[in-house]
Formats: C-alpha cells, sequence, structure tokens
C-alpha cells in the first residue's frame, strides 16, 4: 500500500461498525452499497406495505451482509397493493425482485377487527376475517401471474389495546383469538402456492415486547408502525429469512460434552458429580439437552465430539437419571483425545456431507479457535457464559432456519441409524454384487408436483454433491419449466431396512430438433451407489423419448463440492458431446437408459 493510500476496511470490521446505533447502521450500509465485497449472494427485495418501511434499508442490508447477502430493498409507495401487484408494469415489477415482502396490518385492512371489534357479531366476525383472507389470497395469485419470486408474507400482530381489556378472554370469541385466526388462515393461504411464506411478525412482536415496539411520534408523523429498535430487529429477522431462502440450512450440530451437555467434567467429577439435574444449574444444561431433542425432531442430526475416556463419557447417556439425551440420539460420535478439526472431518466422512454443513458448539475457546483456523467452513457458535442461554445462542445463530419442514426431515435422524445397519449389512457381505441383492433395493418415480415440491425444492437447495449442475431452483421456478414442456420426476428409495425417503430428483427440457438437455439431476448421498440414480436417470430418458425427443444431453457443472459427479453421465453410456467432460449425449434411438436388475422400480402416473 502507498503512502497516504487509504487501507479498504473489510466487511467484518463496518459490520462491527454498524452496531448497535442506527447512525451507525446507516453508515455501515452506504460503506457496503459502495463498496464492492466479494462472494456476497445478491438478492433485490421490494418491499409493499400498507405502512412506511423505508427506513428498514439499512438494517436489512447489514443484517443480510452479514449473512453473506448483498441485498438490494427497493420500497414502492405504501398502501397500492393492488395498484403495484395487478399492474404488469409496475414499480414492484420494474425491480426484477427475487423476493416480494407483502406487509399489511390487519388495522389497515381489517380496520373494524381492531377498532370495533365489541360492535360485530361473530357471524361478523368471520365474514371480516374471510375478507382478508380472500384479500391476501388474491395478491399472492396476482403475484404468481407475473413473477416467480418468493413471497414473504408478514401475519398479524396484536393491538396495542384489547378492545375489551381483561375481558378480552371471557368474550366468545374473543379478539385476540380471531386475530390468531387471521393468521390462521394467512398461513393456510401461503401453503397453497409455491414459493410463498409467513415472515412470523407476530411472533416477532411478542418477542421484542408489545409496549416497547412502537414509538407513537414515528407512527402519527411518518406512518412507521415501529421503532428504531424495532427496525432493527426486523433487519436481523428478515435476513435469516433472506439466508434461509438463498442458502441450506446446516444438517449436523457437533456437541462438546463436558461444561456443555452437563456441567462438570465427567473423567474427574464422576457420574453423582456432574451437574444435570432439576435444581440450577443442572436444569439449565437439561433443558439445552430438551432442545437438541426437538432440533433432532426437525431433522438436524446431532454429533458428538468430546476429547474425553469413551467409557466415562458414555456412561452418562446409559446411566445418569437427569439425562435426556440417550446414545442413539447422535448419528456419530468421536470421543477420544484427538483435536477436534479431526473429529469433525471424520463426523462429515461418517455421515457423507460436506464438511460445511457442520455447526460446533464447545465452551472451550481453545478448540473454537482451533476449528475456525482448521476448518473455516465449519460454523462456530459463540459459546455463552452462562447455561441458560445455551438453547438462545444456537436459536439466534439462525443456522438451521429452513422456511418449510418436509416428512423426511421429521425421520432423518432414524434414516441415519438405518443407514449404520446398512453398512454393517454390507460388511457382512461376500460382494457388492451379493449386498445389492440382498439389500432389496425399490424406487418409486413420479412427476413433481404440488404434494413433492416442498421436498424437491429442499433437496435441490440442500444437495451440493451429487449434483450436476447445482441449479437452485425454486418452486415457482420448477412450476414454470413443468408449465414450459419441461420434465421433472423425483426418486424415493426404499430397502429392507425401511424407507430411505425422497433422494432423488431429474429435470429435462426441450430444446431445438428433438434434443432435450438434463437441466438438473441431483441425488442425496446417502442413497447413492445402490443403482437408485441409474433408475431415475432410465425413467427419464424413457419420459423424454415418449415425448419425442431423439437426443438427451446431460451436462456436468463443476463445483468445488460436486466432483463424485464428474463422471456419471460417462459411467451412463453417454458419449462426449464437445470437447470437455462437461457436456455428454445419450441418443435415444439407440434405446432407453437401461435400469439396475436388482432394482424394483414402480412408476407412479409417469404416463403420457
Amino acid at each position: 500500500m502507498s503512502i497516504g493510500q487509504e487501507q479498504k476496511p473489510s466487511l467484518s470490521e463496518i459490520l462491527n461498525e454498524g452496531k448497535p446505533t442506527p447512525a451507525a447502521y446507516l453508515k455501515a450500509a452506504r460503506r457496503i452499497e459502495a463498496d464492492r465485497f466479494e462472494g456476497l449472494t445478491a438478492v433485490r427485495i421490494v418491499f409493499l406495505s400498507t405502512f412506511t418501511m423505508d427506513l428498514l434499508r439499512p438494517y436489512v442490508m447489514v443484517e443480510a451482509a452479514a449473512r453473506g447477502m448483498r441485498a438490494e430493498p427497493f420500497f414502492a409507495p405504501f398502501g397500492q397493493l393492488e395498484q403495484q401487484i395487478l399492474d404488469p408494469s409496475s414499480f414492484l415489477y420494474a425491480n426484477a425482485p427475487g423476493v416480494i415482502v407483502l406487509a399489511a396490518r390487519l388495522e389497515d385492512v381489517a380496520p373494524v377487527l381492531t377498532d370495533r371489534f365489541l360492535s360485530l357479531s361473530p357471524g361478523a366476525v368471520e365474514a371480516e376475517i374471510g375478507k382478508v383472507e380472500a384479500r391476501l389470497g388474491a395478491l399472492i395469485e396476482g403475484i404468481r401471474k407475473f413473477t416467480p419470486a418468493t413471497v414473504l408474507v408478514f401475519n398479524f400482530a396484536p393491538p396495542e389495546a384489547l378492545a375489551a381489556g381483561a375481558a378480552d378472554p371471557s368474550l366468545a370469541p374473543s379478539q385476540a383469538s380471531c386475530i390468531q385466526r387471521a393468521n390462521d388462515r394467512l398461513a393456510a393461504t401461503c401453503r397453497k402456492s409455491a414459493g410463498v411464506f409467513v415472515f412470523d411478525y407476530a411472533r416477532l412482536v411478542c418477542e421484542f415486547g408489545l409496549r416497547r415496539w412502537a414509538d407513537p411520534k414515528l407512527f402519527y408523523l411518518g406512518r412507521i408502525p415501529f421503532g428504531a429498535e424495532a427496525q432493527m430487529e426486523i433487519g436481523r429477522r428478515l435476513a435469516r429469512y433472506l439466508r434461509a431462502i438463498h442458502f441450506p440450512a446446516s444438517k449436523c450440530l457437533v456437541v462438546d460434552l463436558d461444561n456443555t451437555l452437563w456441567g462438570g467434567t465427567i473423567g474427574e467429577d464422576g457420574l453423582g458429580g456432574i451437574r444435570l439435574g432439576d435444581d440450577y444449574p443442572g436444569n439449565a444444561y437439561k433443558r439445552f439437552q430438551r432442545m437438541l431433542l426437538s432440533l433432532r425432531d426437525r431433522g438436524v442430526l446431532l454429533a458428538v465430539a468430546s476429547k474425553n475416556d469413551e467409557e466415562d463419557a458414555l456412561e452418562v447417556f446409559k446411566s445418569h437419571p437427569d439425562c435426556v439425551l440417550r446414545i442413539e440420539d447422535f448419528a456419530a460420535l468421536q470421543i477420544h483425545w484427538e483435536d477436534k478439526a479431526t473429529s469433525l472431518r471424520r463426523i462429515a466422512e461418517e455421515l457423507n456431507i460436506g464438511v460445511d454443513s457442520l455447526v460446533f458448539f464447545d465452551d472451550s475457546p481453545v478448540e473454537r479457535d482451533w476449528v475456525a483456523s482448521q476448518l473455516p467452513e465449519v460454523r462456530v457458535i459463540e459459546f455463552p457464559e452462562s447455561p441458560m442461554s445455551f438453547a438462545g445462542a444456537l436459536e439466534e445463530s439462525g443456522a438451521f432456519d429452513q422456511l418449510s419442514l418436509s416428512d423426511e426431515d421429521r425421520v432423518r435422524a432414524e434414516m441415519y441409524q438405518k443407514d449404520q445397519e446398512r453398512k454393517q449389512f454390507q460388511k457382512e457381505s461376500v460382494s457388492l454384487e451379493e449386498f445389492l441383492e440382498r439389500l432389496e433395493v425399490s424406487v418409486s418415480l413420479g412427476p413433481v408436483d404440488e404434494t413433492t415440491l416442498p421436498r424437491v425444492t429442499q433437496l435441490l437447495a440442500k444437495t451440493n454433491q451429487f449434483n450436476l449442475t447445482t441449479r437452485r431452483h425454486t418452486s415457482s421456478e420448477l412450476k414454470k419449466i413443468i408449465g414450459s414442456g419441461g420434465i421433472a420426476l423425483w426418486g424415493r428409495a426404499a430397502d429392507r431396512f425401511g424407507d430411505i425417503g425422497l433422494v432423488g430428483v431429474a429435470i429435462a427440457v426441450p430444446g431445438d430438433s428433438a434434443e432435450w438437455s438434463i437441466n438438473t439431476f441431483v441425488m442425496s448421498c446417502r442413497a447413492l451407489g445402490r443403482g437408485v440414480e441409474t433408475a431415475l436417470l432410465s425413467a427419464l430418458s424413457s419420459r423424454v423419448r415418449q415425448r419425442g425427443g431423439q437426443v438427451l444431453i446431460g451436462e456436468y457443472i463443476p463445483t468445488k463440492k460436486n466432483g463424485m459427479a464428474s463422471n456419471f453421465y460417462s459411467s451412463q453410456g453417454f458419449q462426449p458431446a464437445g470437447g470437455s467432460n462437461r457436456s455428454w449425449k445419450w441418443n435415444l434411438p439407440q434405446g432407453e437408459i437401461p435400469s439396475p436388475k436388482h432394482v424394483k422400480v414402480r412408476n407412479e402416473s409417469l404416463g403420457g
């Protein structure tokens, strides 16, 4: 750097300067806007609202940057929902958003429910809720006519004061229950449309505190229903939603044991000396264990990386009466005296997931620094001083945020347990051929539809290793591909050990001269090597051939993580199409791609 030349500040320095005052956020946002920081994912957002939202701009920009995104917020004039949504030449569509935020206050769309609730009969209340549901449903349908953008719809916060005051719970129906019912109906409306999600504004207001949320001066002078601190909270929460839209959630939480799952050191304090029970601090550790079980229930894998004597550590899970977690709740265990970075690499290898899918939670700052230096792709959670804050630290990290939950998510932990049984079964087999024959693999194949869209889009977002093109299609984009004549198939696998779940997606799009291209081919690693991927490719080729396709082109776009898929098309008999290994072709007149003989295939509605 030459004398007098100012060194460009790093993004982390700017973000550290940008908290917590509004002025600091504004300064940081200006610098983010002025400087081009590499590696940030661009996100264009248009806000539609019944009130003023413009002041959110710096908070959204700064908090998005802290999570790897370069947010570009645009704010349509407030109170113009229908005008913006129903006019294809409006400000909304002119800015080509990837995300649309639709925010309406109940006081604005149904003021009688907030201001004159006691004047309404029960039937009139239901009618008003129905009007709100119908209006928002029509707005969502209108958006879908012109754009596949992801839509976040604010739900309704409770009013500052209930019409009947303390008597509200005695009413039938009560005002509070009616607002909740309106939110339930709104959620149901959002679930009907691909790529539309509820932004839980009501929950955010309650978490922050209803009486602290608004600044009367801002509202009466500028129609801004939230104060400066509340604006920061909205920015943080919106940034978490934006990250959940654009990045997959982490897959596995790796925890230490001593002073993390229980207080004290098992090797020194013994089974009866560690703090774990119904009195403080043992009850805080116990609550944290319950929170981990809740994460497991929604699909997060649990693993242990601990420097400990394995027999001593496992005895806690086997024998301690207040230990909520059991050994079988963990998908992987690394309990020894080697370094934690080595343990995390082994966990990722054992679970067949990327190291960047791991989240590390450990009480030792030395271990956290070591993992951060050796494995920068691992998400390391800053460890709170008190066990009372452990659960909150994990939640606030947003590492496991996702906007929808599939059936596969709920049973993922059990699926990984079955994988361990499969691996043991393979070791006992004489050969790979014998293993595959005895495994009794079956595959169900079907077209992507409204029922399977959530799981399909989740698989596209999460899968990195066996993903030939790494195209992250949203639900809306998938529907557009299908509506334009493309073919989108899913594959669900099972074997003698049970259901493996929806594990594969194949998408083909028509081109010129009866040539079709495989736009996307994705397979969960837990199903690889059993012929499932070939069965799915065979079904896709059959479908394309039925549509009159003559040539099927397979594309491989290399990334840092999908090298394992580089030889897939050549291994299936495709011929090179070009001078590199990125394009491969199959001439369909020579026949369809054969499905493996040991795989039992069931086609669901694949005709025509």
